[in-house]
């Protein structure tokens, strides 16, 4: 008689067979994985036999059907054995829906970008996708619910979103009731509708972004200020200037009363924009705030002079009245200042190379004294530019040379503040 087999080798033989098939499987599934890297047609077909179950052999099939084998039909069927086996994932309803659109199947590539949609709402790379489908159907306002998406969640994707959606509509309203409330994004597509010179457009989204009421770091609207006054429109600039002063704790202190001078004496960061001082790096000048030598408050700006040139490389847009008459001044004091022509506080056009006054110059060793300049706006000027400058320019200039309390006022001539 045959002895029946112990419990102990009947579980040795189950626990070998066991591990015998895991070792299959384990086989079966690499070498699939090698043929699918292969990704051309008959290795992906293999890769499909051994793994019958893995949707992403079937998609990768598919994607080889349609861009290589330029095959859309027999790729729309392996992007639908992908999606039967994983209905979970949003790039196999997008490539399907590639695919139903090159065969003209309407109905079913409005199913599948649907469906991509309904797994990945929030995806910027599926909301793009879908954007772009429902603007070739004609579905605008579909359209600019995906790019909104896009723009909430893509901050690099945004500017594009942006672009895409006004290009598509031509109307900021529709595109600014779904934007999220984040000034940034108003300040992006503000700059984008500037650059295209979409005034109007621009103007809308500025007073949507205020009425926020969202605290932003002003410093990063000032663009649109710049961009108003190189379009020449004095009027708007100094209105989204305002907005900014009287938004901000941080520019408010710029701004003193009864001055049309902004920052008048450096006792704050340089913004080198808007109404602010602008600085330009020239060879033969340096400029910088200096806290050891002033007339009033904490800080001066110095200029040190080595070589030649007409200007100081300092200056600032200053809005006027036409036909009003205004008085420019400043505080200065120099040291060591040699030369034939030393500078002087100069009134100019704000678009024009013309001026409109100037104060005496500067030359030599002098404490600080009292500068100034008494000009008429003509009538079509609102605009001109405080500068310090000399004339002419062409000879040699060495030393240092301050500058403090600059203003421009209409109350009459400012008086010497000892």
């Amino acid at each position: 008689m045959r002895k029946a087999k112990s419990p102990l080798a009947l579980w040795f033989v189950l626990i070998v067979s066991l591990a015998g098939f895991y070792g299959w499987c384990v086989l079966r599934g690499y070498y699939a994985y090698r043929l699918s890297w292969k990704r051309d047609q008959l290795s992906l077909q293999r890769a499909i036999q051994l793994q019958p179950r893995d949707p992403a052999n079937y998609d990768l099939l598919g994607q080889y059907l349609m861009w290589k084998a330029q095959d859309p039909q027999a790729a729309a069927y392996q992007f639908q054995q992908a999606v039967r086996l994983n209905p979970y994932a949003s790039s196999y309803w997008l490539h399907l829906a590639r695919a139903e659109n090159s065969l003209g199947n309407d109905t079913e590539e409005t199913r599948a970008i649907g469906s991509a949609i309904a797994v990945d709402p929030t995806t910027p790379a599926v909301a793009w996708e879908a954007a772009n489908f429902f603007l070739v159907q004609g579905r605008t306002e579909d359209a600019l619910d995906q790019l909104a998406v896009v723009v909430r969640n893509d901050h690099a994707m945004a500017e594009t979103a942006l672009d895409t959606s006004w290009r598509a509509l031509g109307d900021v309203q529709p595109i600014v009731q779904r934007l999220p409330p984040n000034p940034e994004i108003y300040l992006a597509f503000i700059k984008l509708l500037v650059g295209r010179q979409q005034w109007g457009a621009a103007d809308q989204v500025w007073s949507s972004m205020l009425r926020l009421n969202r605290e932003f770091d002003p410093r990063a609207a000032l663009f649109y200020v710049d961009a108003l006054l190189a379009a020449r429109d004095v009027t708007g600039a100094q209105r989204a200037w305002r907005q900014l002063i009287d938004g901000s704790t941080v520019l408010k202190p710029y701004v003193t009363p009864d001055n049309q001078v902004v920052n008048s004496s450096f006792e704050h960061d340089i913004l080198n924009s808007a109404f602010d001082w602008h600085y330009t790096a020239l060879p033969g000048v340096s400029g910088m705030l200096d806290s050891t030598q002033t007339h009033r408050g904490n800080q001066s700006l110095l200029i040190t002079y080595s070589g030649t040139v007409d200007d100081a490389g300092i200056w600032q847009y200053v809005p006027v009245t036409p036909g009003a008459t205004y008085v420019a001044s400043a505080w200065v004091r120099s040291g060591e200042l040699e030369s034939a022509n030393g500078p002087r506080l100069a009134i100019q056009d704000g678009y024009k190379n013309v001026e409109y006054g100037h104060s005496e110059e500067t030359v030599g060793t002098t404490n600080w004294h009292y500068v100034e300049a008494t000009f008429t706006a003509p009538q079509d000027v609102t605009l001109v530019l405080v500068r310090f400058s000399r004339r002419p320019g062409g000879t040699q200039i060495r030393g240092q040379f301050w500058i403090d309390d600059v203003r421009v006022s209409t109350q009459g001539s400012a008086k010497p503040e000892l």
